[in-house]
């Protein structure tokens, strides 16, 4: 079960205060400036620390984003415009490299009709429009699925908006193992076998493989759904971090960017935990996307239906600055590394639809930062991680607005995040074990930290061997067992001065001026690390959803939860499952004539005790002549209730149960069902 652990005393409306508070932070005792005024870490009881972020994007942190002169010249032809813009990228990519950039391609004020994406396949090549706000640059996509823009070499045939960055290759000749007996995260020393094979200046991979023993240590290997076994992580897969080997003495390499998780050797056989050189490969850098408006039709949709998404950064050292994105699904995903996506907006109409939710920004990569963005939009992941991905990976001064949309850490096992002055006044954030959600992504997050943020809640749970940190943040604390399972609350991670702001204001910023100076920080457009530059912390929630409690059985649980359902009358959206919880009596979902057989399953997005259900059809329907409910109760379905007819009002009531999802099956109908309302409740 859910369990609030903590209640700030800040209610929405009293954000401000905290912030008016701010001059007399408390200072964080995990990382804070020392006397000579050089950052000090506290460590573990393993010798952990939360790690240097400020290596995070373009070109390694603390470089300002450069302004390409233009080399073409392209405006509106009235008529599909793809084939005009990418002749334009094409002449600008043949062209010689001059100190790194060839040229960028601009375009006009106006509206460019899109229907294929746009390939950003060469070096030092920029995409600019002329503002992305009113008189500016608007890229209207039409046609088939694609992706608006993709940057990486375009290779494979069968579908380019998947590729990834080209990636390194292990120069096996050059191997060798770490022989601590445990490496803490946050170093910059790994202690090997030989490292006559290496010298400073090589580019290297640390390679974490997953083994069984591992697994069982991390408690991944009971998890089952509907009595199936689920796999958390294959064994042929590996947390590969990439580093360079700034310096050797005897057996002992320090490295550029300290370590994004720990290494313990207990877990690993031969070879167990290696160190390999690499071999550099050729990939894209230096493309940017600036200042363009990016639109698609507002569509009531699943994002699994929706047809178009953003920009795909295949490459490295690249950027994204000052685009405006409306309604695509999916939008930005850092395929590469050290890229920055800075000054991005994104706005979403409707909600998704359907309890699997899209991400607006999306890491796939390494060493990547989002600066002052912006999403607005309803059931979404604003944030996710792909798995096995290592940090350090940024978030810095964002701003997130939607019901039931949330940074939930996705996939297993992704590392070293930092969320950074991040403002979701109508979500929460999440460093958890989903358990069997999904896939089976388990545990998502490990030594990630959130650091002066406000949310709604917040959901930080200590992974085993591992820490995740809450510092200095406002908002609700929340325990609970890994998803769908009612036992046992999981151990949080480390909470300091919840509800008050620490010192410094941005750890990422504070890192930065750390290594390379204050002029890093102005390069990323600060003016200095206070409060003033995040004017993020006064944003409003979103507007309230409708609610409608029953006179009898108290507030409606069900409301505006994410809907999964296998019909559609006519496959028409005014049918949609969602029509059922949304609070309105002139709505309804609606099945496809004759169909025997039909389910609509409730996301509750959490454990919630439920003790009563409500079911009613459309007024004068009254078709249903068999039914049944199920609620998902430790990974398993429950039989809450049945029945032979619901008719204009139908109260089902049974012994309290805490459930994940509800899903009603309605298992015989005269002609079609039409459900109105299907209602939760916790009667008292």
């Amino acid at each position: 079960m859910k369990r609030p652990s903590f209640v700030t005393g800040f209610l929405l409306s009293l954000y401000s205060l905290a912030i008016a508070q701010a001059p007399a932070q408390n200072k964080s005792s995990w990382v804070y400036p020392g006397k000579n005024g050089k950052l000090v870490y506290k460590t573990t009881p393993s010798g952990d620390r939360i790690m240097d972020f400020s290596q995070a994007g373009y070109r390694g942190g603390g470089v300002a984003l450069p302004t390409v002169p233009v080399k073409r010249m392209v405006k509106p032809s009235g008529k599909d415009d793809t084939e005009l813009i990418q002749a334009a990228i094409n002449e600008v990519s043949n062209m010689p490299l001059v100190n790194g950039f060839r040229g960028a391609v601009q375009l006009a004020p106006g509206t460019f009709t899109c229907s294929g994406a746009l390939y950003l396949s060469a070096s030092g090549v920029v995409l600019r429009g002329s503002g992305s706000g009113k008189g500016g640059t608007t890229i209207r996509m039409t046609g088939p699925k694609h992706t608006a823009i993709v940057i990486g070499k375009k290779t494979f045939a069968s579908d380019p908006n998947d590729e990834p960055a080209a990636p390194d290759e292990p120069f096996t000749a050059a191997q060798t193992t770490i022989t601590a007996p445990y490496t803490p995260a946050g170093t910059y020393t790994l202690v090997v076998a030989d490292s006559k094979a290496f010298a400073a200046g090589d580019k290297i991979t640390i390679k974490k493989p997953v083994t069984d023993a591992w697994v069982h240590f991390m408690g991944m290997d009971n998890m089952k759904r509907d009595g199936k076994p689920q796999t958390w992580i294959a064994k042929s897969r590996s947390l590969v971090m990439q580093r360079k080997i700034t310096a050797i003495k005897g057996n002992q390499l320090t490295i550029d960017i300290p370590l994004a998780d720990a290494l313990d050797n207990r877990f690993f056989s031969t070879p167990g935990l290696t160190v390999s050189k690499l071999r550099a490969a050729p990939a894209v850098t230096d493309v940017g996307v600036e200042q363009l408006h990016i639109q698609c039709p507002p569509l009531e949709s699943s994002y699994g239906n929706a047809p178009y998404a953003g920009v795909r950064i295949g490459g490295n050292d690249c950027w994204i600055r000052q685009v405006y994105f409306e309604e695509t699904m999916n939008t930005t995903v850092f395929a590469g590394n050290r890229n920055t996506i800075e000054q991005v907006k994104i706005t979403h109409t409707y909600p998704n639809l359907g309890a699997s939710k899209p991400a607006d920004f999306s890491f796939e990569g390494s060493e990547n930062l989002l600066n002052k963005c912006e999403a607005t939009g309803g059931n979404t992941y604003f944030v996710w991680t792909s798995s096995l991905v290592p940090g350090p990976n940024v978030m810095l001064n964002c701003t997130f607005r939607g019901h039931g949309s949330r940074i939930q850490l996705h996939q297993r096992w992704a590392t070293g995040l930092l969320v950074d002055n991040c403002t979701m006044i109508d979500g929460g954030i999440d460093f958890m074990n989903r358990g069997v959600a999904g896939s089976g992504h388990g545990w998502t997050m490990g030594w990630a930290v959130a650091w002066n943020s406000i949310a709604k809640t917040y959901i930080i749970q200590q992974p085993p061997g591992a820490a995740n940190w809450a510092i200095g943040c406002i908002g609700s604390r929340e325990q609970t067992a890994r998803l769908f399972d009612s036992s046992p609350i999981l151990d949080e991670g480390y909470f300091e001065s919840h509800g008050k702001p620490v010192f410094p204001q941005s750890l990422y910023l504070a890192q930065l001026a750390d290594r390379l100076g204050q002029r890093a920080i102005a390069n990323l457009g600060y003016a200095s690390n206070t409060i003033s530059q995040f004017p993020n912390k006064r944003v409003q929630p979103t507007p309230p959803l409708k609610t409608a409690p029953d006179p009898v059985l108290g507030a409606d649980l069900a409301l505006h939860r994410p809907i999964n359902s296998n019909q559609m009358r006519h496959n028409l959206r005014q049918f949609a499952g969602e029509k059922a919880v949304d609070a309105d009596p002139a709505t309804y979902w609606a099945t496809n004539d004759s169909s025997q057989r039909a389910t609509l399953e409730i996301d509750m997005e959490g454990p919630v005790v439920i003790n009563a259900l409500l079911l009613s059809e459309a007024a004068g329907m009254g078709q249903v002549l068999e039914y049944k409910v199920e609620g998902q109760v430790d990974s398993d379905w429950l039989l809450l209730s049945q029945g032979t007819t619901i008719g204009n009002r139908k109260v089902d009531q049974f012994p309290a149960v805490t459930v994940w999802k509800v899903r009603l099956t309605i298992l015989k109908v005269n002609n079609y069902a039409a459900i109105r309302q299907v209602g939760l409740y916790n009667r008292k």
